[in-house]
Order: C-alpha cells, then sequence, then structure tokens
C-alpha cells in the first residue's frame, strides 16, 4: 500500500506540483517499488509496477535545456538548500534553539541582541482567528471555538514548523498577556504541539515572558522558562468567543432596522452609550444663573510677608489685592439673582472691613505614579495631541527596539499594564541617577511605591524606559518626531515618580466686613437695624522648592499678596460681581472617556485605544475641536440596542462580566459556565428582537407636516441600506421618495464655470457640477486625512509606508493583506486658461501628464482636443497617446 499522504488544510495555498517518490510495503516475497508522481497523484492512484529501486521522472521541457547560466546555478543552488533543510528535518534536535516572537521588529531587536546565539522567527501576529465567514462558535457543544488558519499564513506557519523541526529546545516569546498567550498556544500546535505544548519531534515547548527587550531583560527571560498559561488561554478564549456571539448575533439585526454595514459589540457599544448619554444630559441641561463676587482692597502699610516674591502697589503708596467673598452672615455664599448680588453690594457698601486672620503653612504636591496604560493614552491625547491608537502604536515601536549606533534595544517596558509595580533594582538605580543628576535633596526620604487598584495583573510592571541612563536627548537623534515626544513623556513621568514632592509656601488671609443699615416694612416705616457679616478669602502662593515639577508638570500659579496683621483696617476701592450660568457637563475626550471605561472597568489596557477608534470607524461618533460627539447613525444604533438588551449594553452588567472573565484568567471560573450564564438570557432577547424588528424599524421613521405629492400622505423619514431618506409614510402602498435638494456650493465647475452641488450617492456625500447631465464633472476629494510614511495606520495601528502603483505614489498599511487601508496622493486641480477651445469652445486647462504638463480641453473625453506646441510635437503625440 502506498504510504498515506498527509491532508492539506483546506485554507493552506496551493503548491505547484512537483515529483515525489511514493514506496510501496511488500507483500510477502514482492520487492519494494519505489515510484515517482504529483503529489495530487500520490494521493488517489496506485503506484505502476516498477524493478526493484526503480524510479520514474518526468523529462524536462526542451525550453529549459537552454537557460541562461546564471538561471540555472540558482536554481541547482535552490536544489542543494532544499537538500540539506530535508537532511536536516530527519535530524531533530541537530539546530540551534528557537526563539518565536509575534513581531518582525522584536524579532530583528532580539536576533541582534543574542548575536546569532539563537534563531529567531516570527509569527507575524496570530496565525489562527474564528473565521469570518460564519459564527464559528457551536453553541450546542459548550460553545466550542472553530479555530482555523489566517489566510495567508501558511508560508509563515510552514517556515516556523521546518525551524522547529531541528531546533535544540523551542521558546516562544510573545507579549506577556492574554492575546500573547493565544498566539503562544496557536503556535505550539501549528509547530506540531499538543495541548501540553510538546511537539511531536520530542523536543519541549517552553514559553518565556519578556518585559523589556534588553540583554538584562532577555537574560531575565531565558533564565526562567515555563509553560505555556492556559488559564490566560482559556480566559482570551472566552472573551472572543463572547464578543464573537454578540457581534455576529446582534449586527445582522442593525442590518434588518436600520441599514446594512452596521456593526455591534459588546464592548463598543456600551462606550457608544456613554457618548450617546451624555449627549443627551447636555441637550437636557438647563443653565441657571448664579454670581461670583471679589473686591479690591487696600492698605496703607508696605510691610512685605516672608515668602512672597513681589507686591501689587498703587500709584498712591497703597497696597492694594484682591479677594473673593466666601460666606454671608456665616453661611456658604449662594447668590441666584442680580437682586441678591444688589443688596450684597449695599451691604459691602456699607460695612467696615479688617483683616479677621492671616495663617501661613507649607503645602506639598506629590508627583504622580508611573504611567499604566490608560493614563498614558490620557498624557498623550491631552499633552501630544496624539489619538488613543497612534499613542499606542508609538508605544509599541518603543517596545519592540529602536536602532541605536551601538546597540539595538527596547527603550520602554511593555505598554500594556494596569501596574504600578517597579522594580526594586530599578527604583535603586532611578534613586542613583536622581542623586547624580539633580542632588541628593531632589530624593524622597524612602523609595515609592504606588499601590495597584484592584484586580491589577501584578506581573507586569508600570511602563518605564528600560535604562533610566538613557536620557531622551541621549536617543533623540535616533527616534521619529512622534517616538521621541512619547518617549520624553513616558521618560520624564517615571523620573519625577522618584523624586521628591514640591513645596509651595501658602498665605492665606480672611478679610471681615460687618455692617449695620435700617431697614423699612412693607409700609415704609422704620423697621430697626439689619446686621450684616462679610467674609472674604485672599491667598499669596509662591513655590520653596520645585521637586519634581523640576522635570515634569506645571508648577502652580504663584499668587501675591502685600503684608497683613490681623485688625489691621482695610479699605474696599472696588466691588468686582460677575455673572455667570452653570455649564453641562463636559463632552468626552478621547483621554476622559478612556478614563471612563477605566474607573467602570469597562474593557482592558489592551483594548482601550481600539474601542474608541471603532467607533469612529464605523461612523458613530466624530471628532471636533477635540470633543466627541455621537453621530445621528450612532444615537439610532444605541436606541436601537440598548433598550432591548438592556443587560449586557449596562455598564454594570459589563463590569461584572470583566471580573468573571478574570476569574476564569485566575482559574477560579470555567469559561464555558461564564458562557453558558450570559448565553441564556441573551438568546431570550435576541429571538425577541428578530421577531419584532419590522416593528422597530417602522418605529423609527419620524412622520413630517409635509405632504406626499402624489397621495397626500404626511412624509416620513426613514432608515434605508444607505442611510436617512424621507418618503411617503404610507408604504408600500405609495412609494413615493423624495430626492434631496443639491446643496449649492461657492466653488466654481473647472469645465464649464457653473456653481459645484453637494450630492449624495451610494458611497457617500460628493461634490459635482450643477449643470449634469451636460456638464458631467465630479470633483475628486481625499479618501482620508494627509498621512506621511512611519505614521500608524487610522484602521489598525501598524505603520504605514509609502508605495508605487500603477497610478502612481499612495500611501498604505504595511498590514497589508489583513488591512487594506490606503491613502492616494492628491492630484492637483488643473489650472483654468482664458484661451478657449477650438472645437467645442470651453475654457482650455492646463494639466500634468507622465511628461510633463500639457494644455487640453476640459470637456475630455468627448472633446479630445490638445494644444500643441512649438517644437513639441513628439512630446504632444504621446500625451495623445497617454489620454486616449
Amino acid at each position: 500500500m502506498p504510504r498515506k499522504a498527509r491532508r492539506t488544510p483546506p485554507n493552506a495555498p496551493r503548491r505547484k506540483v512537483r515529483a515525489v517518490a511514493v514506496k510501496d510495503k511488500p507483500h510477502s516475497d514482492e520487492a519494494a517499488t519505489t515510484t515517482t508522481r504529483p503529489k495530487s497523484e500520490a494521493r488517489n492512484r496506485r503506484p505502476e509496477a516498477r524493478g526493484p529501486g526503480e524510479v520514474r521522472s518526468r523529462k524536462p521541457k526542451a525550453k529549459g535545456q537552454n537557460q541562461d547560466t546564471r538561471v540555472r546555478a540558482k536554481a541547482e543552488g535552490r536544489s542543494q538548500k532544499a537538500e540539506v533543510r530535508s537532511a536536516d528535518a530527519r535530524k531533530p534536535g541537530t539546530g540551534r534553539d528557537l526563539l518565536i516572537v509575534e513581531s518582525p521588529t522584536k524579532a530583528r531587536t532580539i536576533g541582534r541582541l543574542l548575536a546569532g546565539k539563537m534563531h529567531v522567527l516570527s509569527s507575524r501576529g496570530h496565525i489562527a482567528d474564528l473565521p469570518k465567514s460564519r459564527l464559528g462558535v457551536d453553541v450546542g457543544h459548550e460553545f466550542a471555538p472553530e479555530y482555523i488558519r489566517i489566510r495567508g499564513k501558511a508560508p509563515v506557519i510552514n517556515e516556523l514548523k521546518a525551524a522547529a523541526r531541528t531546533a535544540k529546545s523551542i521558546f516562544i516569546a510573545t507579549d506577556p498577556d492574554r492575546e500573547g498567550e493565544a498566539i503562544a498556544y496557536s503556535v505550539a500546535f501549528e509547530i506540531g504541539g499538543t495541548g501540553d505544548g510538546r511537539p511531536e519531534t520530542g523536543v519541549p515547548v517552553k514559553r518565556v515572558l519578556i518585559f523589556e527587550i534588553t540583554p538584562k531583560g532577555l537574560k531575565e527571560a531565558m533564565a526562567a522558562p515555563g509553560e505555556i498559561d492556559m488559564k490566560k488561554v482559556d480566559s482570551h478564549r472566552a472573551r472572543r468567543v463572547l464578543d464573537r456571539l454578540v457581534g455576529y448575533q446582534v449586527s445582522p439585526l442593525l442590518w434588518k432596522i436600520v441599514r446594512g454595514g452596521l456593526s455591534a459589540g459588546r464592548v463598543q457599544t456600551v462606550a457608544l452609550r456613554m457618548l450617546v448619554d451624555r449627549e443627551r444630559e447636555i441637550q437636557a441641561f438647563k443653565p441657571e444663573e448664579f454670581w461670583t463676587i471679589k473686591a479690591l482692597f487696600e492698605k496703607n502699610s508696605d510691610r512685605g510677608i516672608e515668602g512672597v516674591r513681589e507686591r501689587v502697589a498703587e500709584p498712591g503708596g497703597g497696597a492694594t489685592f484682591e479677594a473673593q467673598l466666601a460666606k454671608i452672615g456665616g453661611e456658604d455664599c449662594k447668590i441666584r439673582s442680580a437682586a441678591e448680588m444688589e443688596a450684597v453690594k449695599q451691604g459691602c457698601a456699607a460695612a467696615r472691613f479688617a483683616v479677621a486672620e492671616v495663617k501661613t503653612r507649607d503645602r506639598a504636591r506629590r508627583p504622580l505614579p508611573p504611567f499604566i496604560t490608560a493614563t498614558m493614552q490620557q498624557d498623550a491625547v491631552q499633552r501630544l495631541s496624539f489619538p488613543a491608537r497612534k499613542a499606542m502604536s508609538v508605544a509599541q515601536q518603543l517596545f519592540e527596539g529602536i536602532d541605536m549606533e551601538k546597540e539595538t534595544a527596547g527603550l520602554i517596558t511593555y505598554p500594556r499594564t494596569d501596574s504600578f509595580r517597579v522594580a526594586d533594582t530599578f527604583v535603586r538605580d532611578t534613586r542613583q541617577f536622581v542623586a547624580d543628576s539633580f542632588g541628593p535633596e531632589f530624593l524622597p526620604e524612602k523609595p515609592r511605591h504606588y499601590p495597584d487598584k484592584k484586580g491589577a495583573q501584578g506581573a507586569h510592571e508600570a511602563i518605564r524606559p528600560t535604562r533610566i541612563e538613557r536620557t531622551p536627548d541621549s536617543v533623540k537623534r535616533f527616534l521619529t518626531p512622534e517616538q521621541f515626544r512619547l518617549y520624553d513623556l513616558i521618560y520624564r513621568r517615571f523620573l519625577a515618580s522618584q523624586m521628591a514632592d514640591a513645596v509651595y509656601s501658602l498665605v492665606e488671609a480672611q478679610i471681615i466686613g460687618k455692617a449695620e443699615r435700617r431697614t423699612t416694612n412693607a409700609e415704609g416705616q422704620n423697621a430697626g437695624l439689619e446686621s450684616g457679616e462679610y467674609l472674604f478669602k485672599a491667598e499669596a502662593l509662591k513655590c520653596k522648592f520645585s521637586g519634581f515639577e523640576r522635570i515634569y508638570g506645571e508648577p502652580e500659579k504663584e499668587k501675591t499678596l502685600p503684608a497683613l496683621a490681623p485688625a489691621e483696617p482695610l479699605a474696599m476701592k472696588e466691588f468686582r460681581p460677575e455673572q455667570k450660568f452653570t455649564q453641562p457637563p463636559a463632552r468626552y475626550t478621547e483621554a476622559t472617556l478612556i478614563k471612563r471605561l477605566e474607573t467602570n472597568s469597562i474593557g482592558r489596557p489592551s483594548t482601550y485605544a481600539t474601542i474608541v477608534s471603532t467607533l469612529f470607524d464605523r461612523t458613530y461618533a466624530e471628532r471636533r475641536e477635540g470633543r466627541l460627539f455621537p453621530t445621528e447613525l450612532g444615537t439610532i444604533v444605541c436606541d436601537v440596542l440598548v433598550p432591548r438588551f438592556s443587560d449586557i449594553f449596562e455598564l454594570g452588567f459589563t463590569r461584572e462580566m470583566e471580573k468573571e472573565l478574570d476569574l476564569v484568567e485566575e482559574g477560579a471560573e470555567k469559561w464555558q459556565e461564564v458562557i453558558g450564564r450570559f448565553y441564556r438570557p441573551f438568546k431570550q432577547d435576541l429571538d425577541k428582537v428578530a421577531d419584532g424588528a419590522a416593528d422597530i424599524k417602522q418605529d423609527l421613521s419620524r412622520e413630517l407636516e409635509e405632504k406626499c405629492p402624489e397621495c397626500g400622505a404626511n412624509l416620513a423619514e426613514r432608515w434605508g441600506r444607505f442611510g436617512k431618506f424621507i418618503a411617503c409614510s404610507t408604504y408600500p402602498q405609495c412609494k413615493y421618495i423624495k430626492k434631496e435638494k443639491p446643496k449649492l456650493l461657492d466653488e466654481k465647475c473647472p469645465q464649464c464655470g457653473k456653481p459645484l452641488v453637494e450630492r449624495s450617492g451610494r458611497f457617500g456625500p460628493f461634490k459635482a457640477c450643477s449643470g449634469y447631465p451636460e456638464c458631467r464633472y465630479i470633483k475628486k476629494e481625499e479618501p482620508g486625512p494627509d498621512l506621511k510614511p512611519g505614521e500608524p495606520c487610522p484602521r489598525c495601528g501598524k505603520p504605514l509606508a509609502e508605495k508605487r502603483g500603477r497610478f502612481g505614489v499612495f500611501v498604505a498599511c504595511t498590514g497589508y493583506p489583513d488591512c487594506r487601508f490606503m491613502v492616494r496622493g492628491k492630484r492637483p486641480e488643473p489650472k483654468v486658461l482664458e484661451e478657449k477651445c477650438p472645437q467645442c469652445g470651453k475654457n482650455l486647462v492646463e494639466r500634468k501628464g507622465r511628461f510633463g504638463p500639457f494644455i487640453a480641453c476640459p470637456g475630455y473625453p468627448k472633446c479630445k482636443y490638445i494644444k500643441k506646441e512649438k517644437g513639441k510635437g513628439e512630446m504632444n503625440k504621446a500625451v495623445q497617446t497617454e489620454e486616449a
């Protein structure tokens, strides 16, 4: 019988048919026969009888006999390498140790640090995932996930398998989190491993955790190899299955009810709900009037207070200062109207003021803890104007390694963490650096340790530089501007966290005014004397010791006061009322939304940036002047989902679900049981919404006062596959659809001179000529922002690169084909000339072609006139050929 061929996975790429040897096992006295045939035939056909040891091979093609010598040599070289690899494959354990990571950049950095001591390869991210074309979860069999090879990863897997066959030992060093553990498990399985992570060859697979890509970090990781953490794998599997059940079963309901192409997510929809709820709070907010009162006081002494840097003096020699009204009659000052303000003004005018009390004390300001993922993203948004996704992309670049003159190393520790923990040895090194660089007075008495919040993963350190001596200025020339700005922020924040407090000298003064005035009753008669007491407060602030503020943070603004003494009389020189109104809650920024997610335990450090960016990708939210606004589409999606899935899209439920998933990671819960408890009530809601989808869609329509011109019924605002439109409310009896009038723009058409208009099409809004159909000009708009090579992709966060295609240079994502984001270069608008086309009479335009600028008619392709210039006949001929 022929040897049984290995079954090719269904998603594996086709290989070229080549000759293989198939050896028959001898039966009784028959000799073993070996034949050669294509693999495809070897699986299905019995070998033909041949003599002992005879091998049948295909004849070489005739044209191959006349190959170029270099081509033949190259082919022979490949053949020899294949033979060597084939020979080595039969000798397990004869090669070097193999280290597998998930990123090519990380592999390159580690490879240079190890200097050839190990073979370092990359899995290039995940190699297996749930199928995109179907649910991929067997609900009836304990929610078993159906993992398949990701399309295009077969060459990567084959490379890993080939290296694993000859390796002495195999180490998997993917990122030290749930995502990295899931990748490690997939890699161990694909290279021949079983559930316990040991390959069929008998070579052990070990898991190593690298928290910083430096020689020290690698040495520590390789000294303590372990096993793949199946509890983390199960936790990742639970989250993946849970997100798939929600996304793939709720999203089709949105397609039926609102329009096609929409999506829902377990955490994404909760974040959207936050934006929509905040927007409705703002819309429902009713401002209330209130008043603040300040006053300018004067004294006749110019004695200074120790610690105050300067004085405010009037030209007349009397010192003045400003104080704010704090209390009236011993109660907090609450002035709600102009009438109340006038009453206070009259009382102050009749009052005699004096200094009641002066206090002087020191106030310390403590540094903030080092960055964790959430706070790094918040500061990057606020200080650097980085979107959260860009901050994470740049941080990953700093972690995976930067090429410098004498070394290649990661500059920061792993950037996905929620722990403030820092290694004791690094704290000692930092304290020594602070003492040497700034002086011992800048050190706190004891090393600072910041407590973690409940549930933090203590195995990960805070985000910090890998070497404290590697200052931002010393590596600036090796970094891009974005990398430098973020590294500078991380470095300063960490260094400041181990420095002394900033100390301010604070002087607080209280000024009291007492007044007595005659009051009258309703009849206008004298009702006696009314006494009032007005307490004003003023303060001076001066920095005594800068401490950590020397390198990080903004020092508090200094304030001054003249010298004051208790019982010293003062004169009110000016009464300064200011009318104000209460403000609605502020709209979220990316930073404040991430902070809200973190505070409510929604999502995890590795997902914050993705949650926010998904809202933009789905056009559920938009950014205006740094603030986040829900779009009309986002509001509709929220209104459809939240009332009908009140549990799963509720903050408290999502928070509790995250805790249960953390228990899976700790081994205290089985992931199938957690999913089962979630799925039963979710399925009931799902069926209920599916049955009432038509009624829900009808409820979304909003009836208008405008009448239908065909049947006289009211028109209604509806949602369809291309968005919102206005149609007859009696549909399907009346199928009238109102055509929106295009918006007239100030811009002129470069071809005919008529105004451009803004229209809506199946792919969104566009600008075109109002003279359609006579003039079919459409203005080409840029499909995205002005992005440059090296910047992170706005969809997946991987670096962008400049590429050249058949239509010129463009910027695209390096994650292709998984991510197909692309921005074409701008094509300049043609310059309109005063000269007329001799064939059709339109104004000629100046364009640029592959052979340079030329003048032609804008009516192309109807009018193909191209102006010929003297001495450029051949060029014009080439241009005509190009335009045709």
